[in-house]
């Protein structure tokens, strides 16, 4: 008996620390923001009217050719951040929360198009879905969790993005 009862606790604490949900809380980092509104020469504050946005602030730096805009709610509450080149080629992308959690990480190619290994969040930095861009087109396995972390499902893509199936979990 004294046997079994360390056994039974050592089972039961390794098939709940398995079932973990991932969570990455990713917030907007303010002293690059910061960095990015000081090393600019020219800026200014436009209106901007839909239900999710009210304020964009445009942040120029001639100097490197970049252009950052940082789309705001009512709040004041940074929702978009866009950094591109004048030719409007993207550098960087990130969409936010209200609560300043980061909605994807998805990384850019050379041309401003996802590319590579991404992420999709829930509001609680639990991992929404995750699998890999190929120059601007889902590509490979994607897989999709609910907001408790459990697989839901797993989708296929083809080279040119199309979904090719999807397989629940089981």
């Amino acid at each position: 008996m004294r046997l079994i009862y360390p056994l039974i606790v050592s089972l039961i604490i390794v098939s709940c620390s398995e079932n973990k949900p991932t969570r990455e809380i990713i917030k907007i980092d303010i002293a690059w923001l910061d960095s990015i509104k000081n090393r600019s020469d020219t800026s200014w504050i436009k209106p901007y009217r839909n239900k999710e946005f009210t304020t964009a602030e445009y942040y120029i730096d001639r100097k490197d050719s970049v252009v950052t805009q940082l789309m705001k709610d009512s709040s004041g509450t940074v929702r978009q951040i866009n950094i591109s080149r004048y030719n409007n080629i993207r550098l960087f992308f990130g969409e936010y929360y209200s609560n300043g959690q980061l909605k994807a990480s998805l990384p850019l190619d050379s041309l401003g198009k996802y590319n590579g290994p991404s992420k999709y969040y829930y509001e609680t930095g639990q991992i929404k879905s995750e699998g890999t861009y190929s120059h601007g087109f889902l590509s490979g396995e994607w897989k999709n969790f609910n907001p408790k972390g459990k697989l839901t499902s797993v989708d296929k893509y083809d080279e040119s993005g199309q979904l090719q199936n999807s397989v629940p979990a089981q």
